[in-house]
């Protein structure tokens, strides 16, 4: 009966409705579309490797449920190891938190007095860099112990979000080929090839995304370990892993790693090691950011290699971590719909 009433409904209505109804509807979803975006992409390498277990799995939920702990399972890995060495180490050097933010730190500050006092400056001056030192590093982990404490508090939030994050990248997985069948069937005739090339162009999108990012990242960390290595470094394996991690980071970067490092070194007296922590950092991020990511994602598509870099680091700064697959898939395939527009204006007027 409703249906016999929508059919009633004048055609020029029809689209109207339509787009009301879609901008409230993305209106609503507003706070949790970039994570549902997000989801929609992930789901993408869910289906890879549910199909390569599919032979083995017959029922379509339990395939995709393995698919996505399959993905899941090195990440966490990686970072439960991280995180859990980080915090050892971060507790050994400067004790609790709580002490170091009351001034009051196990930190030993000899190295670094030391360090000033041969830059054979006056007194005074040596005496006033020391406190700015020490007063940096009692407010730097305040800062960190605040924000601890502020993710804790917003664990509910974040718990909300992983969760609409796993539900869309299930049911996305899951029903993906109903859902380019509805789109090819709402789709006018005369344009489905364009469509069928936009979607082609995101097939490879995707594919040089995942490459773009992780391989990167792997290169980069193990050149950062090579570099920790000679240059005497300890904990080579988790300062690899931070560098490599590090690189998902908007702007910032394995900066955050380098730096650190370096200008640490430098003033406890290793200057060489410091100094050539950054030149080389500098030299490892430089070439792995602007010449390896855009060389590896281009081999996936003929999209320019300048449209993956502004969307790899724009799409990360306007949308976090999501953005890192988000931005270069939207520019990707806003690049590719004109492309195959000018290639169609192009043949209808030769």
């Amino acid at each position: 009966m409703v249906l016999e009433n929508f059919q009633k409904i004048p055609s020029s209505t029809i689209i109207p409705i339509i787009i009301i109804l879609t901008l409230i509807s993305l209106w609503i979803l507003t706070p949790i579309l970039t994570i549902v975006i997000f989801g929609a992409i992930l789901a993408y390498y869910v289906r890879h490797i549910t199909k390569k277990i599919k032979p083995y799995v017959k029922n379509d939920s339990l395939s995709v449920f393995l698919g996505m702990i399959i993905l899941a399972i090195p990440l966490i890995l990686l970072l439960y190891f991280t995180f859990s060495q980080f915090v050892n180490i971060a507790g050994s050097f400067f004790g609790s938190l709580q002490q170091a933010a009351t001034g009051n730190s196990t930190m030993q500050m000899a190295q670094i007095n030391d360090a000033v006092q041969n830059l054979d400056l006056p007194n005074n001056i040596s005496v006033n860099i020391t406190d700015t030192i020490k007063s940096g590093i009692s407010q730097f982990i305040s800062y960190t112990a605040s924000s601890v404490v502020n993710l804790v508090s917003s664990i509910p939030g974040i718990a909300a979000q992983i969760l609409i994050l796993i539900f869309s990248m299930f049911y996305f997985a899951k029903d993906g080929d109903k859902i380019v069948k509805y789109v090819k069937d709402i789709i006018p005739a005369q344009d489905q090839d364009f469509y069928q090339q936009i979607i082609d162009s995101a097939d490879d999108v995707l594919k040089s995304i995942i490459v773009g990012n992780l391989i990167p990242a792997i290169i980069l960390g193990i050149l950062s370990g090579i570099l920790y290595y000679f240059l005497g470094y300890e904990y080579v394996i988790l300062l690899a892993i931070i560098s490599g991690i590090a690189m998902f980071i908007p702007i910032i970067g394995p900066w955050i790693v380098y730096g650190v490092i370096g200008i640490f070194s430098i003033l406890i007296g290793n200057t060489l090691p410091g100094v050539l922590v950054i030149v080389f950092g500098w030299i490892i991020e430089t070439s792995t950011d602007f010449y390896i990511r855009p060389r590896i994602a281009v081999q996936y598509s003929e999209i320019h290699p300048l449209v993956f870099l502004l969307g790899f680091i724009y799409g990360a700064v306007t949308m976090g971590l999501p953005g890192l697959f988000i931005g270069p898939l939207i520019l990707g395939i806003t690049y590719e719909a004109y492309k195959v527009y000018r290639k169609e204006k192009v043949k209808s007027n030769p």
